[in-house]
């Protein structure tokens, strides 16, 4: 408006210049060109404090709007000291449970063992170009385990919240990583190495979505063997309080040992890599604790690039004379046939003998299918298994189980 205004001027101005001599000799007509001039000077300064009042009150009208909307979510968490970086992440995975035990037919309302409900909290900062230090708190959230429920206890009471990781590490580029305080032992996982993409629906741990499901004599009533108590995948040590090293990875190999609580130890040998036909997962594991004199197991899988996958595991346990074992096999495939996400399909086979007992042989048939749906950070699945227990004379029913859920991560 400013330059409006002195363009204006400015013209006036020159038509006043460019008149006749004769023009400006009246003095009459001179004082009226000068009032002409100072009327149109005075519009044009009440056009700009209009349209300075219009632009403020523009201005505080967004100024309130702003003030009224919702505050931005924080994008990040927060350490409360700057030299950590600290992420929270976790999942929960809820599923409906359905178990015919050969006499009655039962639902139940379930967390899915096989990956259960957690939240886990990791602290990390970086002492050098190479070392970082760090830390991880990890806790799980289980209403009616799977594990857990059975035909006489639909709602298992105790303890939902337990602590699955607190510990400190130190992981260095060229040495290695140590680890301290509760956590995973060398052997954990290494008899669960599964690529099919279904092992939310059924893996080696085939006992974890109907742990808690006892079996039912002939004549229908309820036995003390638990399907918990029959299967096992013989998975190293777990979780626990333990000192543990894994050397750098060399060539996809890597050595993890660990020194355990009660005077355990055990040691892993782990190998991952990509080919041009496609992708290979394995690891074999020693363990040894007073409980037994050793146990060896071990696991491998491979995603072929059209979407086969064979995944086999096996162990053993020298317990002085019950002495038990397994061996697992799981053919999948998969594929993305819609853009939500890839579908996983699988069948797999389990036998686990002298588990419980001397003389038992536990067999489980399963097919497992999950559906991916990466917008929602959401996995939808369901699985169908057998479970059958043969034991020196007494006679049990089969159980069967079918789950379906839903796992969400964040």
């Amino acid at each position: 408006m400013a330059y409006q205004k002195t363009l204006l001027a400015t013209a006036i101005v020159c038509a006043m210049a460019s008149a006749s001599p004769s023009a400006l000799a009246d003095t009459q007509e001179l004082e009226q060109l000068k009032r002409q001039l100072g009327t149109l000077l005075d519009r044009v300064e009440q056009l700009e404090v209009k349209t300075r009042n219009a632009e403020a009150r523009a201005e505080a009208a967004e100024a309130r709007a702003a003030s009224a909307m919702p505050a931005a979510k924080p994008t990040a968490v927060h350490s409360g000291n700057d030299k950590i970086r600290v992420s929270v992440s976790g999942h929960v995975n809820r599923a409906l449970l359905a178990v015919d035990d050969g006499e009655e037919t039962e639902l139940y309302h379930v967390d899915n063992d096989s990956s259960s409900t957690r939240l886990r909290v990791i602290g990390e900062g970086d002492v050098s170009p190479e070392l970082t230090v760090g830390t991880a708190i990890e806790v799980q959230l289980e209403s009616n385990s799977s594990f857990a429920v059975s035909q006489d206890n639909e709602s298992p009471s105790g303890d939902t919240i337990s602590d699955r990781r607190l510990e400190v590490y130190f992981d260095h580029d060229r040495l290695g990583k140590l680890w301290v305080g509760k956590g995973w032992t060398a052997s954990e996982d290494s008899s669960e190495m599964d690529l099919s993409g279904t092992a939310l629906a059924g893996y080696s741990s085939t006992a974890d979505i109907a742990g808690g499901i006892k079996f039912r004599d002939d004549d229908g009533n309820l036995s003390s063997t638990t399907v918990g108590d029959s299967f096992t995948n013989l998975d190293g040590l777990g979780r626990r309080d333990r000192l543990r090293y894994d050397t750098p990875t060399f060539g996809g190999v890597r050595l993890a040992v660990s020194a355990v609580e009660d005077s355990a130890w055990d040691a892993a040998l782990n190998y991952s890599a990509d080919y041009n036909l496609g992708k290979l997962a394995a690891a074999v594991a020693y363990s040894d604790q007073e409980s037994n004199d050793g146990q060896v197991n071990g696991s491998a899988s491979f995603l072929h690039t059209s979407g086969v996958s064979l995944t086999l595991a096996a162990g053993e346990r020298d317990s002085g004379g019950q002495d038990p074992n397994f061996v697992y096999g799981k053919l999948g495939y998969q594929n993305q046939w819609f853009s939500a996400g890839k579908t996983a399909m699988s069948v797999d086979y389990h036998v686990a003998n002298h588990a419980d007992e001397r003389s038992d042989k536990a067999t489980s048939v399963g097919v497992q299918m999950v559906q991916n749906v990466d917008d929602w950070a959401t996995e939808l699945y369901v699985g169908y298994r057998n479970y059958d227990l043969e034991r020196a004379d007494e006679n049990l029913d089969d159980a069967n189980a079918l789950i379906a859920g839903a796992r969400i991560k964040f």
